[in-house]
């Protein structure tokens, strides 16, 4: 079986399985009454984040957006300690504005909108959400002319390499009640697909989008907004966590190779409130793509090492805590790092590079001294949960990693 039809089959199951599993531990303890429909349509542009993006961006991205919201009503203590946010699950349809090497994008996803500012006139929300895309143009189908022949590389679509991504929806919505159970809807975000290396090429894409719509709550009569009870605070005490994670990725589109990764993370936080949390992480990597048969030029490594595929890192990590869920960022600085010195490809091919811990770099030609990663959890039991990652190197993903932990 072809790897990259192996690879998407697998994503696609993960994906969705994720999704189902956040939808339906939100959902759950919703009150069958207080859900509302919203239709939106989407004017927005592809951020030229990449040079192999730029050449794709011809026209605006135009679509629509179907969603259903869910009024938390306060069943669950994390639902009042977020002031009562609102659960959505959203289905999009884009053109992405070149029909020939983007064609269109399909998204299905669920997201939490919380309330910064409500009055009788308007309500002033911030929208997080994550979920899966599918694109109908990718490097694997523009990659030939009509008659079969491989076209160069950048005239084909050079910033997608598989069909199936993930999809990143971040920013900020505003609601205007029109009449009763009718509002005005408006909202401004930044979405983002790619598939976090597993399959190469993989820039991905960034877009900026704006939307206008109406959003109908049917059973508005019945309707009190849920007021906030007495509670008690969550314990603020230290909790420990090790996470052991796998996956795999792809760097170079012409290797026709996916290696394994893996990483390690010792973490310590410290609820700060009753939704956020604080910690500390000692991260360990491994990165099999770095064991010298790779044709991308971008780390000069000459023979096959165990170090070269080896970092350390420590981590500043940042939680919002949702019941079983918990999402954030972490902010890491390489400690150990090898491949600082053999990157950039002709600097290290020219003469032995000696960096600091701290240095200034290119993103386009070396990962550099910082990274970040995207995480989720959910608890399985009190001390078991399971973990995904999105680490990367600024606006360049490295993996996804699927991870199980244990938490005292």
């Amino acid at each position: 079986m072809d790897k990259t039809q192996t690879t998407d089959g697998s994503m696609n199951y993960k994906l969705y399985l994720l999704i189902f599993i956040l939808g339906t531990s939100i959902i759950q303890a919703q009150t069958s009454d207080q859900y509302s429909f919203k239709i939106e349509g989407i004017y927005g542009t592809i951020i030229p984040h990449d040079q192999h993006v730029k050449p794709l961006i011809e026209n605006h991205v135009f679509g629509t957006e179907l969603s259903v919201e869910f009024q938390t009503m306060g069943e669950k203590p994390w639902q009042q300690f977020n002031s009562f946010p609102v659960f959505g699950i959203g289905s999009v349809w884009l053109n992405l504005g070149n029909p020939q090497k983007l064609g269109n994008a399909f998204a299905l996803y669920p997201y939490l909108s919380y309330s910064l500012i409500r009055t009788r006139h308007f309500r002033l929300n911030m929208k997080v959400g994550a979920g899966a895309s599918y694109l109908t143009k990718t490097y694997r189908n523009t990659n030939t002319n009509s008659l079969g022949e491989t076209i160069p590389f950048d005239s084909t679509n050079a910033a997608i390499g598989s069909a199936l991504n993930v999809y990143l929806s971040a920013g900020g919505s505003l609601e205007i009640p029109i009449s009763k159970g009718f509002s005005l809807t408006a909202e401004y975000t930044w979405n983002h697909m790619s598939n976090g290396s597993t399959v190469a090429p993989n820039s991905g894409l960034n877009l900026l989008n704006g939307f206008i719509g109406l959003k109908y709550f049917p059973n508005y009569r019945k309707f009190n907004y849920p007021s906030k009870q007495i509670l008690k605070d969550i314990p603020h005490k230290y909790s420990f966590e090790i996470i052991a994670s796998g996956g795999f990725r792809q760097i170079y589109y012409l290797d026709n190779r996916t290696y394994p990764i893996a990483s390690i993370v010792f973490g310590v936080y410290r609820p700060i409130t009753n939704f956020y949390r604080m910690g500390l992480g000692l991260d360990a990597f491994y990165d099999g793509v770095y064991d010298g048969t790779s044709l991308y030029q971008r780390t000069y490594i000459t023979s096959n090492l165990l170090r070269n595929k080896l970092r350390v890192g420590i981590s500043w990590q940042h939680e919002v805590l949702l019941g079983r869920i918990s999402a954030g960022i972490d902010l890491g600085l390489y400690l150990y790092d090898p491949l600082k010195n053999l990157s950039p490809y002709n600097d290290a091919k020219n003469g032995q590079l000696n960096k600091p811990l701290i240095y200034p770099y290119d993103i386009n030609n070396e990962d550099g001294w910082f990274y970040t990663r995207a995480t989720f959890k959910y608890a399985l039991t009190n001390h078991i949960f399971i973990s995904l990652g999105l680490k990367t190197h600024l606006q360049k993903a490295e993996f996804i990693e699927w991870g199980l932990g244990y938490r005292l």
